[in-house]
């Protein structure tokens, strides 16, 4: 076997210390290689290149000690803490801990030399250290030099890892010496002449100086370089998945609106906004190219982006050609189906709705019709891009909530046509820097007004206390025609306690607390028919609240729905919240959104959700999430085609985003010298992800 000093081709078992069970642990963390293992940053920094002796303490000052324990044991006052005292050359410094007591207890002991770094606090009149960050200090000098006397690196951990030596001075044991060893051996798939231009660090230096840096300017500029690599590969992803489908003709011609289509718009039941005007001026205009349309639609709830791809959808049938529609839930299809029918009343197409239940016969029926192209508009889920569903002459597909599926799902709808246009929506207001990311590929049309008469929806924060009000509120609001959602929110990833939880709620609100009232239940799990019929009931006001989990967030337009309340509200993102306040708010009434949590009023939560309150804008509410909560939360989900950046960070990064981008058009250009050989490893890389991306891998 020839030995190699590629860390990408060296798996973490040859390292010393990893064992196939440390090496079993890290995969589940996404470390298999030395390569990865290099790339698992620090999540942040602990100065010790300055060490203080205990008697120069102050007040209020970060500081790092190192001391030997001469004192420890459990003590009681109106609250249980653990303290430790620790002892240098200059006198005594008591350490304390109010959580995590058995494992202090257990994992330090008398005689030990700590290092020990934290706020200076003042307590019971004395210098002590509140929860700090500690480790043992060993005389092993050589080991010692990678705790500390320098800048030190703090590493992510989890408790499966720290209870398998893998906690930050664990990752310091493996991950020093695997710089040292093959650090010098990282392959930089960025050509030279961006190196040069961009004005980065050498990748082997950029690596060395992120976990170890010289100081914390140095480690900015590693920071930088490596940011803006990780930048640049994704855009060339970008723009490799966008010139795929660009590069094309589309084998059809899209007319311009006629009389018949005039007299359509003019007949709508409603007057378009100014803003909807606009977005479908640049969608028609996208169609009449001769080369494919790659749009994304943005607008918040309620903005009326449904409307504008359905005009986008009648023209293209109008032409002669088929277009479908794709959501992510039944319910959501199902919804899109209702609304596309009765914008097309009166005109000569019936849209069909296929779905994972279509009855089998209804579905073959669909099938022909769609392979002989006399259903010209379809709507459907996943089920639309089956093998066995085949288009006649597939010219517009229109993708829901383009988020919640994969970038393979999107293209298998796409390869139903020969080069059709792509409509993408999303109700998710998203901030600049994250479309320029996950949506790079799309253009971007934005629906920023909303329907005339519309009403702001009223929020609130409530804690339990004031649940007797909040019932009250709700039973008035009933009894004046009004109705209601209940919603419960995912708890801990489990479907069982998510349904258990909207389960118990339900039967408290209709047996206990509104027993005189007419209440119904939602959920995913549901049978199609119980829950159809439940919101058929709904929507004709049989019933006046409905208790569900996250599951109309969206696909459910209740006009008379004036309340929302949102139980556990700290569990849901900021993005998610003004999606369900959405669901409120439809027609001209007073509507209201009320957020329950049981936080304090002091924690971050709490005040988290204090911001949402104050504010309505989906686009400010959106930006704070990314802020927050970052761009697979705010997204929703990992199928998007988004990479867990390790370095870059897409709420602060604008400015190197564009700078990547335009990199990344020159390389794809061939505007910017490279060498053959750069070029081929670019080529490579970008196929291999490709494929990954194409096979439902994450990109």
């Amino acid at each position: 076997m020839t030995y190699s000093h590629n860390p990408a081709e060296v798996a973490v078992t040859y390292l010393k210390g990893v064992g196939p069970k440390k090496a079993e642990i890290l995969k589940g963390v996404g470390i298999e290689t030395v390569e990865d293992l290099l790339y698992y940053l620090p999540r942040r920094y602990l100065d010790r290149s300055n060490l203080q002796s205990i008697a120069t303490l102050q007040f209020g000052t970060e500081v790092t000690v190192v001391g030997k324990i001469v004192m420890q044991g459990l003590l009681r006052a109106r609250k249980k803490f653990y303290e430790i005292v620790i002892q240098d050359d200059s006198g005594h410094l008591p350490l304390l801990w109010f959580n995590g007591i058995k494992y202090i207890e257990k994992r330090f002991k008398r005689g030990m030399t700590l290092s020990v770094s934290g706020t200076v606090s003042d307590f019971r009149g004395g210098a002590r250290i509140i929860h700090p960050e500690v480790e043992v200090i060993f005389e092993d000098e050589e080991e010692a030099k990678i705790h500390t006397g320098r800048i030190i690196p703090i590493y992510p951990s989890t408790e499966l890892l720290k209870s398998n030596w893998l906690d930050s001075r664990g990752f310091r044991r493996i991950i020093k010496p695997a710089l040292d060893q093959y650090g010098d051996y990282i392959e930089d798939l960025v050509p030279a002449s961006v190196v040069a231009e961009a004005g980065l660090m050498p990748l082997p230096e950029a690596v060395k100086q992120i976990h170890y840096p010289d100081n914390f300017e140095i480690r900015a500029q590693a920071r930088h370089s490596l940011a803006f690599r990780e930048l640049l590969l994704f855009q060339l992803l970008v723009a490799d998945r966008r010139q795929r489908i660009t590069h094309k003709h589309k084998a059809h011609t899209i007319a311009k609106p006629d009389q018949g289509f005039h007299d359509w718009v003019h007949g709508l039941p409603f007057k378009l906004t100014k803003s909807q005007g606009k977005a479908i001026a640049e969608i028609l205009e996208d169609l009449y190219k001769p080369e494919p349309m790659l749009k994304l639609l943005q607008g918040d709830v309620g903005s009326g982006k449904t409307v504008v791809a359905t005009m986008a959808m009648m023209l293209v049938a109008r032409s002669g050609f088929q277009t479908a529609m794709m959501a992510p839930t039944e319910l959501l299809a199902q919804q899109h189906f209702q609304t596309i029918t009765k914008l097309l009343a009166g005109t000569n197409d019936n849209p069909a709705l296929l779905t994972g239940t279509t009855p089998a016969r209804e579905r073959a029926a669909i099938l022909r019709s769609l392979a002989t192209g006399e259903t010209r508009v379809i709507v459907g889920t996943h089920a639309l891009f089956t093998d066995d569903v085949t288009f006649a002459n597939l010219a517009l597909a229109v993708v829901d909530e383009q988020h919640r599926f994969g970038v393979s799902q999107r293209e298998a709808l796409l390869a139903k046509g020969n080069s059709p246009d792509l409509l993408v929506m999303t109700a998710t207001p998203i901030p600049r820097t994250l479309a320029l990311t996950a949506y790079g590929d799309l253009d971007l049309s934005i629906i920023d007004e909303m329907p005339v008469g519309r009403i702001p929806v009223r929020t609130a924060l409530r804690t339990d206390a004031d649940r007797p009000k909040i019932y009250k509120f709700i039973r008035d609001e009933v009894n004046s025609g009004n109705q209601v959602f209940f919603i419960y929110p995912l708890v801990e990833e489990s479907l069982k306690v998510q349904l258990k939880a909207a389960t118990k709620a339900y039967q408290d609100l209709a047996e206990v607390i509104f027993p005189d009232l007419q209440i119904g239940l939602v959920h995913g799990q549901m049978k199609k028919e119980e829950r159809e019929q439940t919101m058929a009931r709904f929507s004709k006001r049989e019933i006046g609240i409905l208790v569900s989990t996250t599951v109309v967030e969206v696909g459910i337009d209740i006009p008379d729905a004036t309340v929302i309340v949102i139980e556990h509200a700290e569990r849901f993102g900021l993005s998610q919240l003004h999606q369900l306040r959405g669901r409120v708010g439809r027609s001209n009434k007073k509507s209201y959104c009320i957020l329950i949590t049981d936080m304090e009023p002091s924690s971050e939560s709490f005040l988290r959700l204090s911001r949402f309150v104050e504010c309505n804008d989906g686009f400010k509410i959106a930006e704070l999430d990314l802020e927050l909560r970052g761009p697979g939360e705010l997204l929703g989900t990992k199928q998007s085609g988004m990479p867990e950046f390790r370095v870059a960070n897409i709420a602060s990064d604008l400015s190197l985003i564009l700078t990547a981008r335009d990199y990344a058009h020159r390389l794809m250009t061939s505007t910017l010298a490279i060498s053959e050989q750069e070029r081929l490893k670019l080529k490579s890389y970008i196929k291999q992800r490709r494929e990954r991306e194409l096979s439902g891998g994450v990109s």
